[in-house]
């Protein structure tokens, strides 16, 4: 069955989510995880792609934007053996605080690989889209995205409009705490990470009362202090997945079902009943055609062609 393939490639695993064909308004079904046993990534790779320093992996030089076409690669394999055919369209996450150009070096990277139709989709953009997928968030007020992975923390402000579109008012991300140590520490990592919001809030120049919604992510996110605390901090409410580590996977698969076509139902053959169907017509003469004839071409007039001013 056609299938439209979401990924995210993390520093521990890459996560993967897939939309089916179905029927509906968009022809497609609800994302669903599927299990990926790709190597782990290094730590904080997509966070250097595009900074021109390789990165030494299994005894190779390679840069970072090309070990993460490799994760994600290798990553669809696995699910193109285990599904029997590959994905219509693939669409892979990144940080939300890309600007063009490192977004570009992936880009040429998955061409270079041969994979020029990946989609790129920010990691608020995959949330704030998983989010309206159930409850959508208010349109034209700030929402605000805390993702939380295994060892770093990503907050963006972002104001959805009723168009569907996406403002990014501004991202902060520290690489110096994360979901392992959440695990071990517990409050004061929490508070950390607080701390990391209030601080994207004020350069953003948002109040926390303004915010419409805020949208926990990431494997982190799943520790027991995380939604309190958020929900303690801030006055609005806030959504968050069962499994907020698929959030991202399952909100970048989400966000290809706009651009691939739609199913469409099969046209059925017009038969017309023998008695119906016309034996002669005299307008084209066939009742004057002998059998294998054909009725003659019609005249066909060539008018001269009109020269104007050059």
């Amino acid at each position: 069955m056609p299938y439209l393939l979401g990924l995210d490639v993390g520093s521990a695993t890459t996560w993967a989510a897939i939309c089916r064909r179905a029927p509906g308004p968009d022809g497609w079904g609800p994302p669903e995880p599927v299990a990926t046993d790709s190597p782990p990534a290094v730590p904080g790779l997509l966070r250097r792609c595009g900074d021109d320093v390789p990165v030494y992996c299994d005894n190779l030089l390679i840069t970072p934007q090309a070990l993460v076409v490799e994760q994600a690669r290798a990553a669809a394999d696995q699910i193109w053996a285990s599904e029997g055919e590959g994905p219509e369209r693939v669409a892979v996450a990144h940080p939300s605080g890309w600007g063009p150009a490192r977004a570009g070096r992936l880009r040429a990277a998955f061409a270079d690989a041969g994979m020029s139709d990946v989609v790129l989709v920010g990691r608020a953009a995959a949330v704030v889209r998983r989010a309206a997928a159930g409850r959508p968030p208010v349109a034209g007020r700030p929402v605000l995205v805390c993702r939380i992975g295994r060892a770093s923390v990503e907050v963006a402000l972002v104001v959805p409009d009723e168009a569907d579109r996406l403002e990014v008012l501004g991202v902060s991300s520290s690489d110096d705490f994360g979901g392992d140590d959440l695990a071990e520490s517990g409050a004061p990592v929490m508070a950390a990470v607080l701390d990391v919001v209030r601080g994207a809030a004020r350069d953003c120049r948002v109040g926390l009362g303004e915010l419409a919604a805020v949208l926990p992510a990431g494997g982190g996110a799943a520790h027991p202090p995380v939604t309190p605390a958020l929900a303690d901090a801030i006055p609005a409410p806030v959504i968050r997945e069962d499994d907020p580590w698929l959030t991202v996977a399952r909100g970048t698969a989400l966000s290809l079902r706009r651009s691939a076509p739609p199913v469409r139902a099969a046209a059925e053959a017009l038969v017309l009943p023998t008695e119906l169907l016309p034996i002669t017509d005299s307008r084209l003469g066939l009742s004057e055609l002998g059998p294998g004839e054909m009725p003659a071409r019609p005249p066909v007039q060539v008018a001269a062609p009109l020269v104007g001013d050059r």
